[in-house]
C-alpha cells in the first residue's frame, strides 16, 4: 500500500491507534470489511450524536461501507488495508453542499480548498509473523488555512478524544471478529 503522504503529505493534526491481532491477514482483512456499528454501542451512539439523529438507522451497515457515504476510496489492498479520504468544514454541524468535492483519489489529491479540511483515515494490516498481525489506524487532517485551522482546532479538542474512542472499539470488534474466525477454523 502506498504511504498516507502520498495523499495528504503536509497536516496539522493526526491520531493513530494499534493493536495486534491473532489472525491471518485475510482473515483481518475479512473482518474489517465486515465489522459494523451494531458491535460497537458506543461508537453507534457517538456517531449518532454527530449528526444529531439526523442520519438514518445503519442497520449494521459496515462501517467502511458506512464510511463511504461521505469519504472517496483513495486506495484498497485486499490483505494489506484501506485509505478514505474526507473533505469539509468539520467544525460545521450543517456545511453547504461543495460541488468541487472529490469523488476518485487524483480529485482528492489534487483538491486544494485551503478554507476546508483535507483528512485521510486508514486501516493497515501489517503481519508480524505466523497467524500474527498488526491492525493499525491513522487520521491526519491538513487545513492550510489559518481561519479554518483555528475554528478545527476548537473543534478538535472537543471530538478528539470520542473520535479516537471511535477508531478504538473499532480495530476491537475488528479483531474480536477476526480472532472468533480463527478460531471457528
Amino acid at each position: 500500500m502506498r504511504p498516507l503522504d502520498d495523499f495528504v503529505p503536509a497536516y496539522e493534526f493526526s491520531e493513530r491507534h494499534q493493536l495486534e491481532i491473532r489472525a491471518e491477514a485475510a482473515r483481518i482483512d475479512r473482518a474489517l470489511r465486515e465489522a459494523s456499528l451494531a458491535e460497537i454501542p458506543v461508537a453507534r451512539a457517538l456517531v449518532w450524536l454527530r449528526s444529531l439523529g439526523r442520519r438514518r438507522s445503519t442497520g449494521g451497515q459496515p462501517f467502511l461501507e458506512l464510511a463511504l457515504q461521505s469519504a472517496v476510496l483513495l486506495e484498497d489492498t485486499p490483505g494489506e488495508g484501506v485509505v478514505l479520504g474526507l473533505t469539509g468544514e468539520f467544525w460545521r454541524l450543517r456545511s453547504a453542499p461543495d460541488p468541487a468535492r472529490p469523488r476518485t483519489a487524483g480529485e482528492f489529491v489534487a483538491y486544494d480548498r485551503p478554507d476546508v479540511c483535507k483528512a485521510v483515515i486508514d486501516f493497515r494490516i501489517d503481519e508480524l509473523g505466523p497467524g500474527r498481525c498488526r491492525l493499525t489506524t491513522e487520521t491526519r487532517v491538513q487545513v492550510v488555512d489559518p481561519a479554518a485551522r483555528r475554528a478545527f482546532r476548537r473543534y478538535w479538542l472537543v471530538v478528539r478524544p470520542f473520535s479516537g474512542l471511535i477508531r478504538i472499539l473499532f480495530v476491537r470488534a475488528v479483531r474480536r471478529r477476526a480472532e472468533d474466525q480463527a478460531r471457528e477454523m
